[in-house]
């Protein structure tokens, strides 16, 4: 029998569990046309939650055209702008007649050329100068009028938007938008992005998009909810766990969706009849493996004062500007603290909670500092 647990790909129907209310959320806002932001570190539920608010629209006969860019290998204006547009005009436009005739009528300042000799028609770039100001607004502002003259409900869905913040005038694309945002009445956007603390400078510190956006926070699945999934799971094979073993394997992972629904699935596979109490730590020993590799090479790449940081983490200190603190774990100065954090939050590793708490970002990574880096 395949394996009651998704890990691997997009999840949806019955095993899609604990995000009812955030799926209606969605497709509320969706349906006034509404912006969305939603961001989190990788592997969450962004995309099933997405997925599942989509589907939903679907069945309730609600007509959206959906765009997805996904902006993970773009690093400049010129290259997202070109690629956002043929994404647009390619639903829109199919014969090179069409093309052009919509390049004349959205876009006549656009620096764009029609190729035609490939199989489908796409537009180049024509030239080696930046977009001007208005040059961008008239490209940002395509989507809106599409929609409006369509009379279509149009979606624009982005994945890794943080990925603008690499473009070299970052600052100045980000007011473009957010200018052209606050006039499109016709479109819903939804901003999602992987990289939690990159996404926090962009809304929370540079406070860009500030109310032109709904942010849905993705809390943890309810655990006694995940707990009861889990059990269920191992029934329909025939196989048992107690409910209690499976709050096990939600809190060694601290209720992380995906590495839960990995390690239930390393669990599974392990069990014959009755699950033993000894599968959860060798499956645990499992998951490590796996990740072993990226674990530790990231972790070649810290230095010495910041691998200490994380030591004091693990080992429960909260306040690091203590000279008692900073001296046994040799990290000079409050000044230092401020760096390493700083350095940390960059790299992903650590965040800041809502409690203003220092905190891993990855459950696992933490587990593996404190199982095998910092060993006695």
């Amino acid at each position: 029998m395949d394996s009651p647990f998704f890990y691997t790909d997009i999840v949806t129907g019955p095993a899609f569990i604990g995000r009812e209310k955030e799926v209606s959320t969605i497709c509320d806002y969706i349906k006034s046309k509404r912006n969305i932001l939603l961001y989190g570190p990788a592997r969450i539920g962004k995309r099933s939650l997405i997925q599942n608010a989509l589907n939903r629209l679907s069945n309730e006969s609600y007509r959206y055209t959906l765009f997805k860019v996904n902006l993970f290998n773009i690093r400049c204006i010129e290259a997202f702008l070109l690629r956002y547009t043929n994404i647009l005009l390619s639903y829109f436009a199919t014969s090179p007649m069409e093309w052009n005739t919509m390049l004349r009528k959205y876009l006549p300042s656009a620096p764009y050329a029609l190729d035609e000799e490939s199989d489908k028609p796409y537009l180049t770039y024509t030239t080696k100068e930046q977009l001007s100001n208005e040059q961008i607004i008239e490209l940002l502002n395509l989507p809106d009028r599409l929609a409006k003259e369509s009379h279509s409900n149009i979606i624009i869905y982005f994945e890794q938007f943080q990925d603008i913040s690499l473009f070299d005038d970052a600052h100045r694309f980000f007011r473009l938008f957010e200018r052209c945002m606050q006039e499109h009445i016709h479109i819903s956007y939804i901003l999602t992005g992987e990289r939690k603390n990159a996404m926090d400078e962009i809304f929370e510190k540079e406070r860009y998009f500030y109310r032109l956006a709904e942010k849905i926070d993705l809390k943890p699945i309810n655990r006694k909810r995940f707990a009861d999934f889990i059990v269920k799971g191992f029934l329909k094979a025939g196989k048992v766990i107690q409910h209690e073993q499976a709050e096990t394997i939600y809190n060694a992972v601290e209720g992380d969706p995906w590495y839960t629904q990995h390690l239930a699935d390393i669990c599974y596979s392990m069990t014959q009849g009755y699950m033993s109490d000894k599968v959860i730590p060798q499956a645990l020993q499992s998951l490590i493996n796996l990740h072993d590799f990226l674990f530790h090479s990231i972790a070649y790449g810290l230095s010495r004062h910041q691998l200490r940081f994380i030591k004091a983490l693990l080992e429960g200190v909260t306040k690091f500007s203590s000279a008692d603190i900073l001296d046994r774990y040799n990290l000079n100065s409050s000044a230092n603290v401020n760096r390493i954090k700083e350095a940390l939050a960059k790299k992903e590793i650590l965040t800041v909670n809502e409690d203003r708490e220092i905190v891993f970002i990855d459950p696992l990574f933490k587990l593996w500092f404190a199982k095998y880096f910092f060993i006695k």
